[in-house]
């Protein structure tokens, strides 16, 4: 028999600087995913991948009992369902506040926190769908920060990564309640061109770089130097 749940529709119709909210009420089939935030949730075709959030033991309230699971959920929009998804041999950390999008059929998850763990992430995931499996990436170059709550923009083969909040290190790094701001901004290339991974490969070697162009310089200092932090936020939030 399957566990069906409520789900709420919204329609608003503009009238004489009104607005009237019209409720349609539907019902969803199979066992949907336990209550959450902070989770993401990336639509890839036609269904829906639900990964991390923090929940609570004791339903939806919270208290120091969190939850994170690292399970994938997903849910089936065409056919209004949950549906029963296998175990994963590999899977990462459970976390929130990370980010999640899409890119060539593959769900990509990066960076997050866990709070019983006291930890925050920066790792790159990518989820094949089709294979029901995980994959830690690697990408060359040097990454960010562990960090939560950034912002990632899809560029073309491109991800666009701004921002995002750490502990401040004057506060030690295990305290999430003392968190800095970040500035910085990263580039991941899915495709990168021949002088991209020429640049990637004096860093990496640390080869002479004074009878390079300025601009490549330039550019090459840019990929190595630092951003810096921008202040401290004192927040109990996310």
């Amino acid at each position: 028999v399957d566990f069906k749940s409520p789900a709420v529709c919204i329609e608003s119709f503009p009238l004489q600087q009104s607005l009237f909210l019209t409720m349609f009420v539907s019902f969803l089939k199979g066992s949907p995913a336990r209550w959450r935030d902070f989770h993401s949730a990336t639509i890839i075709g036609t269904k829906m991948f639900v990964f991390g959030g923090r929940a609570d033991r004791f339903g939806p309230f919270h208290s120091n009992n969190e939850i994170y699971c690292n399970k994938i959920r997903v849910f089936d929009t065409e056919t209004n369902c949950w549906l029963s998804t296998p175990s994963t041999q590999l899977s990462p950390e459970g976390r929130r506040s990370h980010s999640a999008f899409c890119y060539n059929g593959e769900l990509y998850i990066f960076g997050g926190y866990n709070a019983r763990l006291d930890r925050h992430f920066n790792d790159l995931w990518k989820f094949n769908p089709e294979a029901f499996s995980w994959k830690k990436v690697e990408p060359k170059g040097k990454g960010p920060c562990p960090r939560r709550r950034q912002c990632c923009c899809m560029v073309g083969d491109r991800i666009v990564l701004f921002g995002g909040t750490s502990p401040c290190p004057e506060q030690g790094m295990g305290d999430e309640f003392n968190l800095m701001d970040h500035s910085d901004l990263y580039i991941l290339d899915f495709s990168p061109n021949l002088k991209t991974l020429c640049k990637i490969a004096v860093i990496q070697y640390s080869l002479e770089q004074s009878g390079l162009p300025h601009d490549i310089r330039w550019e090459l200092a840019a990929m190595t130097t630092n951003s810096n932090i921008s202040r401290p936020i004192f927040s109990s939030h996310g």
